[in-house]
């Protein structure tokens, strides 16, 4: 099922790179609002620059009194060890196996050049700030292919902003989040 505005954000359960056993969604927001941004896996350059971002904005968020969490198709063992407890401020909710991308109809791109889609010179424009800060691809994991998307839900769990990026780099800004906020 996609996920549109004003339907109620289904329950999901996770695993958490810091914690044993699975988690659930519904119990990490809290009745909050909560930003749910899901990307592709801990490994990708461009994904690597994204957590990076909301990490150094997260401030943001929280003034707003606003949860984020980023979903990973990323094993929990790995981001762990790449990336200790305390490196990201938000929730890393880890899904090797897709099972959520795929609750919420969050589909791969058909191809490799598909994933680019008319996105190139943004992608291009990461990939430089992603190597300017120093990240490089690690493990491959997930699907290659896998397109990024996002919610926000409100403090009722109910879904009042949904975006299902056309690319890798369709997918609204810090600034553009706080905004919905």
């Amino acid at each position: 099922m996609k996920l549109v505005k004003g339907t109620k954000m289904p329950d999901f359960t996770y695993l958490s790179p810091y914690a044993e056993g699975e988690k659930s969604f519904a119990e990490f927001a809290q009745g909050k609002k909560t930003y749910v941004v899901f990307l592709r896996y801990y490994g990708c350059t461009v994904c690597r620059l994204d957590l990076h971002i909301y990490a150094q904005r997260m401030a943001e968020f929280a003034a707003k009194d606003c949860n984020l969490m980023v979903v990973l198709q990323s094993d929990p063992n790995l981001v762990k060890e790449e990336a200790p407890l305390g490196t990201f401020p938000f929730e890393v909710a880890c899904d090797p196996s897709q099972a959520v991308y795929k609750k919420f109809d969050i589909e791969p791109a058909k191809s490799m050049l598909a994933l680019i889609g008319g996105g190139l010179f943004k992608a291009l424009k990461k990939m430089k700030s992603a190597k300017a800060f120093g990240f490089e691809h690690g493990e491959y994991e997930g699907n290659e292919q896998q397109l990024p998307a996002m919610v926000l839900v409100d403090e009722n769990g109910v879904v009042t902003f949904s975006h299902y990026a056309k690319n890798l780099v369709d997918m609204p800004g810090i600034d553009e989040m706080l905004a919905k906020l």
